[in-house]
């Protein structure tokens, strides 16, 4: 019962053990699960923003020009990805079959080998035994052994044809064969006669005739040697034969073996080489996006440092808040310590009281028994909570497989916004270099118009200048067709004399004027000429007014695109602006309820300080409990002390009783007339009245010290056998069966007195291993709490809503009306290890609120590159 009874309660330990081990899973598991919940809904929301992003640029990219060129280099990327695939696929697949092939061949290597060792044994082997067994099967063995054997007869028989005929040619007859034997054996016996002194004829003729049976005899037996050694000389020769035929064969495959090991290696050196050339190209290609990426890194980490400057505000009021719940925490550590310096006071007083009395044994017992009722309880909670366990494992799995993907799809998105940017970076390039080339063709149109007005005036002074010719040329007319007149007047006048003269004007005036008139001409086909190169400008001017237009439309249409890029940048600087306020209002929010936490951790103050005036209450009680059980063991001590004298001066006369019953055991066996005097003498001590006194005094006898008992064992074995006081000794008769009855049951109860011993051995074991392992816990505890001292920071956030959960159920299975010692240091180490655990998770999710903090500024400064780049 006892071990039984102490094996319940080490389940019991190790089942609370394992409660408190799946309660902080659970707590872990919760934890995950919140934090994976928080990690989807920003990463869907980090989806719906790219999304926004996404479709912004898809609609850029379709306006712009250049998206073909994307989708080019976008196509030709994923075919030559695909490709490296492909052949990194090719290359593990080439490199998979070549090791399997490789594999196979060294196998079967290693099993040639091993055959043609097998075989070179098998050889040696059938040297030295006389019946070999070859290593291939016993059946090949057996038609080798026969081989021999049949080639070792034929040789024996050719062998005996010949004797046969060397015989017949050398003897006449078998007559004189026996006349030759005779002598001979005569000879023998002759001499067998000499030695031994024995010459009568019998015993010679007697000798003659075991001669020849021994002769016989010897013959057989050569002739059966000869047999199997040249049954083994040919099983030798033929496995020789058999070996040299296998190393020849297998000297073949090996070289075979070789010369496919040789071109397989080639083979893996070319595969080699082919995957280190595509793992250079993979490598070019990474170190290209490489640098676009730090590109992008470089622009986030001026974002993610001003958001740093607000966490670390933020940060700083969770400081300040951490001072006050580590203000409170001292407060608990005093007080934990109070209670511990108790606990180590009742400790000290428990384990005096080592030593228990059969009456503890007994609530020991019930003990048990109520810790059973628990632990079937506990077992209930345990399987509802491996229930829930497993519910939580499933919904984690399948958040995690959700968050892979969502992952995945950020991480595509990602890809693509980076894409996009880029695209939006050329285009803005392109845009610029447009503008330029605007600007340039805007200063050669104004040139142009210079050079058109510069060309006007030289036109307008020229055709001043003809008009001045013509009107010159006009004149000279008019005056020539007055000089004709005078002339004529004159010419009438002076008809001869001067007409010489006046021929010779004409002439001049002739002359003069074709001159005037081919350079009047000259100057007209310059002035036509110009007029032609004049036409060509305008043609080219037209063509630059047409350019102009169209690059003022070029411009409207980048004017609109910059008004759509401006409206994003303020629609996604709202968006900030309100996500700010969101968060700001959200930490607000926080701290309200990091202040109501902390009343509520006030609060739980005022209830440990009420549960300490209870603790120290029942510490009173169970201080006047121990008073009264010491003031019980010592009276128990003291009838032990009168018990013990009594078993010693018994012991005595158990010990004269003893040396009389072996004197009458030698008796017995000496002579059965005596066993009357032994029967009366076993009578007696049935009916002694100290046997009757060792069952009534039993609990004065258990409660003196073990330590006396395991000292003196004999003595209390006599004396629970039943050996009383010589005085009290009647006569009766016993018969045979009754005497080896009594010795029986002696046995028995020498038995019984051994388990008992081993069982108060095995609880003062248990006894002392509780105490240590209460010694151990308030070591942990004391570690724990000197550790932590800011880690305690939430030490009671759930405690409220863990009251229904199972530190209630463990203390309505505890009776409180029950004032057993053991029990309150149950209800104390419960209380404390909730406690301690519940500051461990409390400590975790302040952890997990920092990391939401850190990532909830990492979200808003990627957001705000976004906006930036949009």
């Amino acid at each position: 019962m006892a071990m039984s009874q102490a094996l319940s309660e080490e389940e019991f330990h190790r089942m609370q053990a394992q409660l408190l081990e799946l309660r902080t899973q659970n707590y872990q598991l919760s934890d995950e699960l919140r934090k994976n919940s928080a990690e989807l809904n920003a990463v869907r929301q980090k989806n719906v923003v790219l999304e926004r992003d996404f479709v912004k640029a898809q609609k850029a990219l379709n306006k712009s020009k250049k998206a073909q060129e994307v989708d080019a280099l976008l196509s030709e990327n994923e075919m030559l990805q695909g490709k490296l695939h492909s052949q990194e696929e090719d290359f593990r697949l080439q490199n998979s079959t070549l090791m399997a092939e490789l594999s196979k061949l060294c196998t079967q290597i290693e099993q040639l080998e091993k055959e043609n060792q097998g075989l070179k044994e098998g050889g040696g082997a059938s040297a030295t035994s006389p019946t070999p067994k070859p290593a291939s099967s016993p059946v090949d063995g057996e038609l080798l052994r026969l081989q021999a054997e049949n080639s070792a007869l034929q040789k024996k028989m050719t062998a005996l044809q010949e004797r046969f005929d060397r015989q017949t040619v050398a003897q006449g007859n078998r007559s004189d064969a026996t006349e030759t034997d005779g002598p001979a054996s005569a000879n023998g016996v002759s001499d067998v006669a000499a030695r031994g002194e024995e010459p009568a004829a019998e015993g010679a003729n007697e000798r003659l005739e075991q001669a020849e049976v021994k002769l016989e005899q010897r013959a057989n037996q050569l002739s059966e040697l000869e047999m199997k050694l040249n049954t083994e000389q040919e099983e030798k020769r033929l496995l020789r034969e058999q070996i040299h035929s296998l190393e020849a064969s297998k000297q073949a495959e090996i070289t075979k073996l070789q010369e496919e090991i040789t071109k397989l290696s080639d083979k893996l050196k070319k595969k080699q080489e082919s995957f280190q050339r595509l793992q250079g190209e993979k490598e070019a290609l990474y170190n290209d996006s490489r640098t676009k990426i730090d590109e992008i890194n470089q622009r986030k980490e001026d974002e993610i440092k001003s958001m740093n400057l607000r966490v670390q505000k933020l940060q700083s009021d969770v400081m300040a808040a951490n001072q006050t719940t580590a203000e409170l925490r001292e407060q608990l550590q005093s007080k934990d310590r109070e209670h511990e310096l108790a606990l180590h006071t009742l400790k000290d007083q428990a384990a005096n009281q080592s030593a228990v009395s059969q009456e503890q044994v007994d609530n020991i017992l019930q003990e048990n028994d109520a810790l059973r009722t628990n632990l079937a309880a506990l077992e209930q909670i345990q399987t509802v909570k491996t229930q829930e366990l497993n519910l939580l494992r499933e919904q984690q799995g399948a958040l995690s497989a959700e968050l892979q993907q969502r992952r995945t799809e950020q991480e595509s998105l990602l890809a693509q916004r980076d894409d996009l940017n880029s695209q939006l970076q050329e285009s803005s390039f392109a845009n610029r270099k447009l503008l330029e080339q605007l600007a340039e063709e805007g200063q050669e149109k104004e040139r142009m118009l210079r050079e058109l007005d510069e060309a006007k005036k030289t036109a307008e002074k020229r055709k001043a200048m003809l008009d001045d010719m013509a009107m010159q040329l006009n004149q000279e007319k008019s005056d020539h067709k007055e000089a004709l007149s005078d002339l004529k007047l004159q010419h009438e006048k002076e008809v001869l004399g001067v007409r010489a003269r006046y021929e010779k004007e004409l002439r001049g005036l002739h002359e003069d004027k074709n001159r005037s008139e081919e350079e009047i001409r000259q100057q007209l086909r310059d002035e036509k000429a110009r007029t032609r190169e004049l036409e060509g400008l305008q043609q080219s001017v037209e063509e630059l007014q047409a350019q102009v237009q169209s690059m003022e439309g070029t411009k409207g249409w980048f004017e609109r695109r910059l008004k759509e890029a401006e409206e994003n940048i303020e629609k996604n600087s709202l968006e900030h602006q309100e996500e700010i306020g969101r968060l700001q209002k959200d930490h607000t929010l926080q701290l309200e309820v990091k202040q109501s936490e902390v009343e509520g951790v006030r609060q739980q103050l005022v209830e440990v300080e009420k549960q300490r005036d209870e603790h120290s209450d029942t510490i009173g009680k169970l201080k006047q409990e121990i008073k009264d059980t010491v003031d019980g063991q010592r009276i128990l001590e003291k009838k032990g002390s009168a018990a013990l004298k009594d078993l010693k001066r018994q012991l005595q006369l158990e010990r004269k009783r003893a040396d009389k019953l072996q004197e009458r055991l030698q008796e017995i066996l000496t002579n059965s007339k005596t066993r009357t005097g032994l029967e009366e003498l076993v009578l007696s001590e049935i009916s002694s009245p100290s046997r009757t006194q060792q069952t009534g005094d039993s609990s004065s006898v258990s409660s003196f010290s073990y330590r006396d008992m395991m000292k003196e064992p004999q003595p209390a074995n006599q004396n629970k056998s039943g050996g009383g006081s010589p005085q009290s000794q009647r006569p009766a008769e016993l018969s045979d069966d009754e005497v080896g009855e009594l010795f029986q049951r002696l046995a028995e109860v020498q038995q019984e007195k051994w388990m008992l011993e081993e069982k108060v051995k095995h609880l003062e074991v248990s006894c002392s291993s509780m105490a240590e392992d209460i010694c151990r816990k308030s070591a942990i505890i004391e570690t724990y709490v000197m550790d932590s001292r800011i880690d305690v920071s939430g030490a009671a956030l759930g405690a409220q809503g863990d009251r229904g959960g199972l530190g209630s159920v463990l203390r309505d299975l505890v009776k409180p009306g029950d004032e057993n010692l053991r029990e309150m240091n149950k209800k104390l180490q419960n209380m404390l290890e909730e406690q301690l655990t519940k500051n461990m998770h409390l400590q975790k999710d302040l952890e997990v609120l920092s990391q939401e903090l850190v990532r909830l500024s990492k979200e808003s400064s990627p957001g705000g590159s976004v906006a930036g780049s949009g």
